[in-house]
């Protein structure tokens, strides 16, 4: 009998060893989840679009929500519209708004192009760059090329493939540096490399206008 005590406690002894190694296991399981989940978070926001319709966080410099306008202010420098049921008010003072409607055109779309970040309807955080004809598929673009030519309110650059590529200058980063080169005594042409930064809209003639937000020397 005193035998059969004795083997009885060894099992309990056992038992309770396996359970606390459980708990311990359990723990540490515990501790290492927000670790593990914050460097999951790190991967997905690298991995974000280059632009999408929503603020992605600090992934991309320029970014395009495309809405409807709801309202506009009498002086033209408020412009409020409506995304998938939320509405949002926009500080448009010396922005450039180039639109084949006039925003108080009733169930008018745009794509915004901005800077920072909308949050709901907070878009104190956000910069306006420009205001264009509303495009589904719009997207963030880049490209390198040399300074073939410039005008007024244009320039166009050979891309390294050997397109040529003219773009708008409406308020454009970039460009008041002085980037795009000087023109030879021959040729408008400065033959100067630059990165340009732009979004493309698409118009129902089949045209295409450039619009570059960004300029910069190639490196």
């Amino acid at each position: 009998m005193k035998r059969v005590w004795i083997v009885m406690a060894a099992i309990c002894a056992a038992l309770t060893f396996t359970a606390c190694s459980r708990a311990s296991d359990n723990q540490n399981t515990t501790s290492e989840s927000p670790a593990s989940t914050e460097e999951s978070t790190a991967e997905t926001e690298e991995e974000s679009p280059v632009a999408t319709t929503e603020a992605p966080g600090d992934t991309a410099e320029f970014k395009i929500l495309t809405a409807q306008v709801t309202g506009i202010s009498d002086t033209m420098d408020h412009m409020t519209v409506e995304k998938d049921g939320t509405s949002m008010e926009f500080d448009l003072t010396g922005v450039v708004v180039e639109t084949s409607y006039s925003l108080d055109t009733e169930g008018v779309e745009v794509s915004i192009i901005y800077k920072g970040e909308i949050s709901g309807q907070d878009t104190s955080n956000a910069q306006i760059v420009l205001v264009l004809d509303a495009q589904s598929n719009m997207e963030v673009q880049e490209v390198t090329g040399r300074v073939t030519d410039q005008a007024m309110s244009t320039f166009t650059i050979e891309t390294d493939s050997g397109q040529a590529l003219s773009f708008m200058k409406d308020n454009c980063e970039g460009l008041d540096t002085g980037v795009l080169g000087q023109a030879g005594d021959d040729s408008n042409g400065s033959g100067a490399a630059v990165k340009v930064t732009y979004v493309t809209v698409s118009y129902d003639a089949g045209s295409q206008v450039h619009y570059p937000l960004k300029v910069e020397a190639a490196q």
